[in-house]
Parts: structure tokens; sequence; C-alpha cells
């Protein structure tokens, strides 16, 4: 389908067909899978867990969260039907061609995206549709913390709601996206779109990805408002998409839009020490968005260096992202302190980033600030 996106925390998977004859396998489709399962144990070692035969695949982790799920298929013939292949998933043995999505979805693209017309011609590149997709995907995946449908749900809605446009493809985007956020308003069941009759949605954890999808949207789509305003500059328009891709291509461009700003301000340098819990023994330091640190840490952030001299004000405010903090309402946080106490305790409770933000005020003026992001692991 060409619309898959590499994460830059590997934190993605890729679907493989295995596909064999009737006689290979066990007629059980449990057993099937257990029997793939088995022997890719045997071959394979290093990883971050075994392979696992689950409802619909057999699943390979490797580190970082990256996996590839193995489904399962037999070849079966018979004198009504002829040769098809059967997918070993939860409910036993389904018909069912991989091909078949594939074939879908080119035709979607080619006879949906935009093409020129005599005396209109268009303005996007062709198969605006397949981009869209990507897109979107690449926003279900912008939080580690997220656990959000996967990629045929997606590419079904998407499918379902998409908003052509042939001058611009930001414009698709974000119609498309809006389209999205009413249709999970009023239905969140999804079915798909080769074989009408197989829901997607139709298991509690498939539903909970559709209900967090439905919220993220109701939630983060208003950020896009300025973007239609008159006013709207270079930066508050990079950071309304920022605020949803969360991507380094739109931090590192506001940055350079703000450069100038940023070179007037004082130097801030913030510290993050590592302990087994809060307000425990230090052990070690932590680099601003470096690997992934498990659950249960304390961490310490204090004021490594800075050109302000004390006396100040110091505000922290905590970020954190990510499905468990959504449900512990722990999404932010804000706490006052100042230079004669110059340090702020949080943990590594959640699953995904969190971000500690100082802010430095001195005389009633903010003078400085910096940010830490940190990594948090959940279980793979």
């Amino acid at each position: 389908m060409h619309t898959l996106n590499q994460a830059e925390e590997y934190d993605y998977d890729i679907d493989v067909a295995v596909i064999f004859k009737k006689d290979d396998l066990p007629e059980d489709a449990a057993e099937a899978r257990t029997r793939i399962q088995d022997a890719l144990r045997k071959k394979t070692n290093g990883f971050t867990k075994a392979p696992e035969a689950r409802k619909n695949a057999v699943t390979i982790w490797y580190s970082e969260g990256y996996h590839i799920d193995f489904a399962v298929y037999r070849q079966r013939e018979t004198f009504w039907d002829g040769t098809f292949l059967e997918h070993a998933g939860s409910d036993g043995w389904t018909k069912r061609n991989p091909e078949d999505v594939n074939e879908w979805f080119t035709k979607q693209v080619d006879n949906r995206s935009p093409k020129d017309q005599l005396l209109f011609p268009v303005a996007v590149e062709p198969k605006q549709l397949r981009r869209v997709v990507r897109l979107v995907k690449a926003f279900a995946k912008s939080r580690s913390g997220w656990s959000l449908p996967g990629g045929m749900i997606l590419s079904a809605l998407v499918c379902e709601v998409y908003k052509p446009h042939s001058k611009r493809d930001d414009i698709a985007l974000y119609e498309t996206l809006r389209a999205l956020q009413a249709r999970l308003t009023t239905q969140k069941s999804v079915f798909s779109p080769v074989n009408s009759s197989v829901e997607l949605t139709n298991t509690p954890e498939r539903a909970k990805e559709i209900e967090r999808l439905s919220k993220n949207l109701d939630r983060l789509l208003s950020k896009l408002d300025i973007l239609w305003s008159p006013e709207c500059s270079k930066v508050q328009a990079l950071a309304a998409w920022n605020h949803i891709f969360n991507h380094k291509f739109w931090s590192t461009s506001i940055s350079e839009a703000t450069a100038v700003r940023a070179s007037q301000r004082d130097d801030l340098v913030l510290e993050c020490g590592i302990a087994p819990r809060e307000q425990g023994p230090v052990t070690s330091t932590y680099k601003s968005n470096s690997k992934a640190l498990p659950k249960g840490l304390g961490l310490r952030f204090t004021i490594k260096s800075t050109s302000v001299p004390p006396p100040y004000q110091l505000k922290w405010t905590v970020q954190n992202e990510g499905d468990e903090a959504t449900d512990a309402n722990q999404l932010t946080w804000t706490k006052m302190t100042t230079s004669d106490s110059p340090e702020m305790w949080t943990s590594t409770t959640y699953k995904g980033n969190q971000t500690m933000k100082c802010e430095l005020y001195k005389d009633g003026a903010l003078r400085a600030w910096a940010t830490h992001g940190v990594r948090i692991a959940g279980r793979w």
C-alpha cells in the first residue's frame, strides 16, 4: 500500500503473510499459529521477547518496540472455488486473500485522488489519497504512549471520509481529519473494505483504540484553528502542525524561525538525575530524550547552570503524553520553586514521553527557559 512511516523511535509494526500448502499445517488454526511460533523460536534469538502466537498472527518483537506480525495462511483447492487462501485467525480458518486489500487501496488512490481535467489542471502531485493516509498514520504514531488503531482500520477510515483538494495537500489533510472526527462522533464501528460482513473493531481492545483516536482528535484538532486566521504567522502555523505530528521537523523549523528571539534570552541548562525512587539517592544522569527508561524511577531536575544571578523564581511544568497519563488525569502540572531550592522531582510512572519545562523569572520578567525530555518505556 506504500503508506508505512518509519518512526524515529522504531515503535511500528510490519505485517507479513506466510503461505503454506494445506497439508503442511495442522487442521486447527490455533495449532497452525503455534507451529509457526515454535519454528521461529528455534531459529531466532536475541529478541526482547520470544516469538508469540497471538489471535491473528505470530509476532516477533525487536528492541525499542519494533515488531513483525506473521499472518499465517494456507492454500486450498476445491472443485467449486478453485485455488484460494484461508487465514488462521481467532475464529479459525477464514477465506481471505491479502492481495485483495492492496488491490482495493490502489483503486481508491487511483480513482479518488485529484486528476487533471480539461481546462482544469491540478496543482498537487498524483496519488494525494495515499499521502493523506500516510500522514494520518503518522499522527496516530506521533506519541509513544498512544495505543491507537492499526494501519488497516486507519486506511479504511481515511478512505471513507477522504476530502480531496486539487491545489493543496495540507487542506486535504485538514478537511479529512475534520471529517474523521465527525465520523467517529456518530459511528465508531469499522468494517473491512473488502468484506463488509467482517467488523474490524469487534473486540474491546480495538473499540478502546477507536475511542482514544476520537478523543485525541477532539483534543488536538482545535489547535489548527489558527491556520485560518489572517494574522496567523509562520511560527504559529508551524506550532499548530507540531501539535498534530509532534515531530522534530516542526520543532526544528520553529527553532529556526525563532532563532533571533532565542539568542536574546539568558542561558539556562537543566540536568536530570536518576534515582531508584522519588527523593531517593541519585545514581546517574539522563541526557534529554536519550534511551527509554523503565517505569518506577525517580527523576530529579536541577539547574545545572544559568547566566542569571540569584535570587530568581522557577516555574516547573511537566507535560506527560499517552493513554496511561490521560487515564490518570496527569497530562500536565505546574509547581514553583526559588533559587534557594532549584530542583523538582518527578517519576517514570506513565509510558510515553515526559517533558519538563523550566522558566526562570527575575524581578517579574521571564529571563530564560529550557526543556528536558524523558522517554519512558512500557510493556511491549
